[in-house]
């Protein structure tokens, strides 16, 4: 009967035991660690990770990264997303005219790849002089924070893309 007893009080304490040290988890990646942020390119994005700079363009271990779009809240309804508004345009193969100011000594030259099957802006962008680094592909509405700069697409025509500087 002893034994019972002590094989009861043995078997309770250990489920008492991983009961209170609770479920392993893994310790939080440090920024160094962490996978580039991926939009949904319909949800919502974690803009924390849009703005994480690659040290002044895309190197080898960043050439995947690609700035992350942030939809609008409210779907913007146009008939037709070539608009023609926005301060600043950029054609295929050229940089944005005009050019955007400089941020902390800092420049941004944002191109015009092409535009998809649906209509969204396929750009890139280039951080100081750096490699030009992929932007996701973008609507009208869309903005896009890529280091100190947001910019807001504006207007898609089938060979020219305009935007807004945010802030």
């Amino acid at each position: 009967m002893h034994s019972k007893t002590a094989l009861a009080g043995t078997a309770l304490a250990l489920i008492l035991l991983a009961a209170c040290s609770g479920p392993q988890q893994d310790p939080v990646p440090t920024a160094a660690e962490a996978p580039p942020a991926v939009s949904d390119a319909g949800g919502a994005s974690d803009a924390g990770g849009a703005s994480a700079s690659d040290s002044g363009g895309a190197t080898p271990e960043s050439a995947a990264h690609r700035y992350a779009v942030t939809p609008p809240a409210q779907p913007v309804e146009l008939t037709d997303d070539c608009t023609g508004e926005g301060m600043h345009r950029t054609a295929l193969g050229e940089s944005a005219d005009p050019a955007l100011p400089e941020r902390s000594g800092t420049g941004l030259d944002v191109v015009l790849s092409g535009v998809d099957a649906q209509g969204r802006a396929e750009l890139t962008a280039a951080v100081d002089g750096g490699d030009p680094a992929p932007i996701e592909p973008a609507a009208v509405g869309d903005t896009i924070m890529i280091e100190d700069w947001t910019i807001s697409v504006t207007s898609i025509c089938a060979d020219e893309v305009e935007f807004d500087l945010v802030n």
